[in-house]
């Protein structure tokens, strides 16, 4: 998982004072909060399909941060773009 990462590990700061009253969501996408030395991850969490009758699935996605103390929550999803995509282990 920390290779899916590595890019963001080694250029995303880690969250200071500063940086952390400017964030409006101070929250991991499971309600952690997010604390000062902190390097904040970003994602994209896969949900389920949304199949409606005649029309095209719908794939939802969903923009999260993270932190590496969160990687053992999620696998990685087959594709990949220069945010990863993930899904929450079963």
């Amino acid at each position: 998982m920390e290779k899916l990462f590595e890019k963001q590990m080694k250029e995303n700061k880690e969250v200071s004072v500063e940086i952390l009253n400017k964030m409006n969501n101070k929250e991991y996408f499971n309600g952690d909060v997010i604390e000062i030395s902190d390097v904040v991850l970003y994602a994209m969490l896969v949900g389920d399909v949304i199949e409606k009758d005649g029309e095209i699935p719908e794939l939802p996605l969903k923009l999260i941060q993270l932190n590496k103390k969160h990687f053992h929550l999620f696998e990685k999803e087959k594709f990949q773009d220069e945010i990863p995509k993930l899904k929450l282990k079963s």
